[in-house]
């Protein structure tokens, strides 16, 4: 058995330390232990450390931005005693949040979409978000490369660092999905109860078909109207809709862009919930290393996964990368 393709495999598949533990004992034929298993795959967290810095090949159109919270366990300064009456260092659970970039780009005529990077970070404040696109320029993600746009959700903080790296060179999209969502919330608080139903499901029937006009002046004049029916019944919804509407329709400045990528970003939204999956079933990492290896090993598997390739080949693949880092 190729224990270190089989540990990659049976992780990325979601499997835990403790039930690959047991699949390991019962085909050596003795007890294999937890750190056996963890120090196997932690040893991927090299070729983390490189992905992180190779330059692109290809720099992808668009990309995609947003983060996912995990809690990441640390060694604390309380001593405890397990079962064994052996001291231990008490472990503390920390909320940490992963910022993660989504590229898209098309590649021998065909749309290609990948996780470019990932920063794991202790907030989204603009510091944390700028060590993330700081990244990206210096691996080649930048306009005079082919970089056209950046779409994120209205994280205050994604946008003064956007603003700071990029410095308008690229289009700054925001997320009309978000937007909706805040129109929807906001109407909720407004137009309350059974009574205002109908007025609520008209609302944002409304709202909608804003983004969906030919150009961005007529999206202008959809929303003119809009404003104009609802501001009395709805004077919060409206300013709500009102607030960055010019950053939400830049994407009409794009020709020849497939439109998912450049709308919202519901795309890397439905690819962090696929990774909450392997945090759920985690439950906690127990250290940086742990989270950024699991990372890692899920990216690969949804790589794999869209270019319609065997994960088992690819974590065979995986095997024979670790061994030649290692020994090269």
């Amino acid at each position: 058995m190729d224990l270190s393709q089989d540990a990659f495999w049976s992780s990325g598949c979601g499997q835990s330390l403790r039930e690959i533990c047991d699949r390991w004992s019962a085909t050596v034929g003795h007890a294999v232990g937890l750190r056996t298993v963890n120090e196997r795959i932690n040893q991927l967290e090299l070729l983390a450390k490189q992905f992180h810095h190779t330059p692109f090949e290809q720099v992808p159109e668009v990309i995609q931005l947003d983060g996912i919270w995990v809690t990441i366990t640390k060694q604390g300064e309380v001593i405890v005693h397990d079962r064994h009456n052996r001291a231990r260092h008490e472990r503390e659970g920390k909320k940490m949040v992963i910022l993660v970039a989504l590229g898209f780009w098309i590649e021998d005529g065909k749309e290609k979409r990948e996780v470019v990077d990932w920063q794991i970070a202790e907030s989204e404040k603009h510091e944390e978000w700028k060590v993330l696109l700081d990244r990206l320029v210096e691996r080649g993600a930048k306009a005079e490369n082919g970089l056209l746009a950046i779409i994120r959700d209205g994280c205050g903080g994604l946008g003064q660092a956007v603003e700071l790296v990029y410095a308008q060179s690229v289009l700054d999209q925001r997320c009309i999905f978000h937007k909706l969502k805040n129109v929807r919330d906001k109407c909720r608080t407004e137009l309350k109860g059974d009574d205002h139903q109908e007025q609520r499901r008209q609302l944002m029937q409304e709202a909608r078909t804003v983004y969906q006009a030919e150009s961005a002046e007529q999206a202008k004049e959809r929303f003119a109207v809009w404003s104009a029916r609802w501001g009395e019944l709805a004077p919060e919804s409206v300013a709500t809709f009102e607030r960055d509407f010019d950053a939400t329709i830049a994407f009409y400045q794009l020709e020849g862009v497939t439109l998912q990528w450049v709308r919202s970003t519901s795309l890397l939204e439905r690819i962090n919930r696929q990774l909450r999956r392997k945090f759920r079933q985690a439950l906690s990492f127990g250290s940086n290393v742990g989270a950024e290896v699991a990372l890692y090993l899920q990216v690969q598997r949804l790589h794999a996964q869209w270019k319609h390739a065997s994960w088992w080949q690819t974590s065979h693949a995986l095997s024979l990368d670790v061994l030649q880092a290692y020994h090269p």
